[in-house]
């Protein structure tokens, strides 16, 4: 008896709807599962889509695509419990067509991703929460729901971060995930009137601004960075934070958000504002949250399901490694099909694709990155040092000019900050980032 499909992708996320996209652009019979009532019902994600992976599907997908807004600014700084640090990127280019970025609301991207994937010739079947993957010995020959069995040569496991197809089996044999590679994002939406919103972030029509904090002045421990970015007519506000750092401290997440919200800084974007969605979803990140392989007999994983979520401390990119590792494992499983044959050797393909689109040399020599990313000291030390030295540097009391020599020394003693502890956190972000 036949397979009943050339390839079952699960998860019409950005990398399942790429995927399913891509294989039945190529001929293959393909069956895209989502367990959301539609896609983008239970995606609460969002935030800046980079680059152009779509490009290899989809031409100029960005003018038919529902993205709220390109990006012509980004920013990054340091929070104290009262004061902000930060400093802005602004490129002349970024405001051009093609775009370099675009802040995105996933609800409405995947489920126009999922409709070009049933354009396209998919078979796109919603509210079909897959039980398991259908194991055969080693090999996985498709999935189970609902006691029924459906069949096919390659299955590509695209379910998102907490992935419950692979926790468990061989893909990733432990049943939960990695604690150290696990990170709690919390997201809030605000909706702002359009001409208020450009008049308040300086941008023009179309045009969105994104920025990050590293968030200090939150209790001794807790680690974490805020976002915001601006949408159409609205604004999505949140925090990603360490979750093993939050165990035992007697605080709470949305506590902490609320504070966030309430810093100073923050609190002037959101004024006037309604909110109008709210949610919190696990991300794991980072080469330490990778599986045990990236494929095997008759499957692949891409995207949040594999650990593809890239972040530095400095910026966050999940969706474009998302694309392209759908589209990896879609062309894998395209010569698959020219091949007659979805072994794991076969399929080993799919690796050197993701070595050649720089997937992995990204996630494997940045693996130190955590190292840095969680250094306590960047929660609490540096962002008062940073405020300390700024603030000597640009306000007058009247007294006489102080060299910066000692403006530094005075702001290392007021934040408690060592010049060997400084020199040492130096050379670690030099060589890991």
């Amino acid at each position: 008896m036949g397979d009943d499909f050339d390839a079952i992708v699960v998860g019409a996320g950005m990398a399942g709807c790429a995927a399913a996209i891509r294989l039945a652009q190529g001929g293959a019979n393909v069956l895209l599962l989502e367990r959301g009532a539609e896609p983008g019902t239970k995606n609460l994600s969002g935030g800046v889509l980079w680059g152009h992976d779509l490009d290899r599907i989809l031409p100029n997908w960005w003018e038919r695509m529902p993205v709220e807004r390109h990006l012509v600014r980004k920013r990054f700084g340091f929070l104290t419990a009262d004061s902000a640090v930060s400093f802005d990127l602004e490129d002349a280019g970024w405001r051009s067509a093609p775009y370099v970025a675009h802040t995105v609301l996933r609800a409405r991207t995947d489920a126009w991703l999922a409709h070009e994937a049933e354009a396209a010739g998919a078979t796109v079947v919603s509210s079909v929460p897959v039980e398991r993957l259908n194991w055969e010995g080693a090999r996985v020959h498709g999935i189970v729901q609902g006691g029924e069995t459906m069949t096919a040569p390659v299955t590509i496991v695209a379910d998102g971060a907490n992935s419950r197809l692979s926790l468990g089996t061989p893909i990733r044999p432990n049943a939960r995930l990695a604690g150290e590679a696990t990170e709690l994002g919390m997201k809030e939406v605000y909706r702002l009137d359009p001409s208020v919103l450009e008049d308040r972030f300086g941008v023009g029509a179309g045009e969105g601004h994104a920025e990050e904090w590293v968030t200090g002045g939150f209790p001794p421990g807790v680690m974490g960075g805020g976002f915001l970015y601006t949408n159409r007519d609205t604004l999505s506000v949140g925090l990603i934070l360490n979750l093993q750092s939050l165990f035992g401290r007697g605080v709470y997440s949305h506590d902490l958000l609320e504070r966030f919200k309430l810093h100073p800084t923050i609190a002037g974007r959101l004024r006037g504002a309604e909110l109008v969605e709210y949610g919190a979803k696990l991300i794991s990140s980072g080469w330490a949250s990778r599986p045990a392989a990236f494929h095997g007999d008759g499957w692949m994983i891409a995207g949040d399901a594999a650990g593809f979520v890239f972040s530095n401390g400095l910026t966050i990119q999940g969706m474009n490694y998302a694309v392209r590792t759908g589209l990896e494992a879609a062309e894998t499983a395209l010569a698959a099909k020219a091949a007659g044959a979805a072994t794991a050797a076969q399929l080993a393909e799919y690796d050197r694709r993701l070595e050649a689109a720089s997937v992995l040399p990204d996630f494997r020599d940045f693996a130190r990155t955590d190292r840095v990313k969680w250094n306590p000291r960047f929660y609490s030390v540096y962002p008062a040092f940073a405020a300390e030295l700024f603030r000597a540097m640009f306000q007058d009391g009247g007294a006489a000019k102080q060299p910066a020599r000692r403006l530094l020394r005075k702001a290392q003693r007021a934040a408690g900050l060592s010049t060997g502890t400084l020199v040492r956190d130096g050379i670690d972000l030099v060589r890991d980032l």
